[in-house]
């Protein structure tokens, strides 16, 4: 009878396995989906917006953050991938609608972040 050589155990080893694959780590951080920024006609930031996401029956207020001392900055869609419908109003301009046009994706870990950069117009 004749012997299996090491070497050829190795390779049979090798051969049988599936190749080892580097495992995903998360963050723990949490991430928006949707950041916009609003400003008026001069680029001036428009504070106090009411920014509303909608996207089949779910419906959020983004949340007003002061980055750097940078009013106008609003966040929403905390780590929920969707396409969603934007709606601002703000005293003083004209309402702003987006029907479901805004797509934010995510990868294994978090949603990939959209910005947004949009400017009011006066009454």
């Amino acid at each position: 009878m004749k012997s299996i050589g090491a070497f050829s155990l190795v390779a049979l080893f090798l051969l049988g396995c599936p190749p080892v694959m580097d495992p995903v780590i998360c963050t723990e951080i949490f991430v928006f989906g949707l950041n916009v920024t609003v400003t008026d006609g001069n680029g001036d930031p428009v504070s106090g917006a009411t920014l509303t996401l909608v996207e089949g029956d779910y419906t959020e207020i983004m949340t007003e953050i002061d980055p750097m001392g940078q009013s106008g900055v609003y966040v929403g869609a905390g780590e929920r991938a969707g396409t969603y419908s934007l709606t601002i109003e703000a005293g003083g301009f004209d309402t702003v609608t987006f029907d479901n046009n805004i797509a934010i994706d995510a990868d294994e870990c978090h949603v990939i972040p959209v910005g947004l950069a949009l400017s009011l117009t006066g009454i």
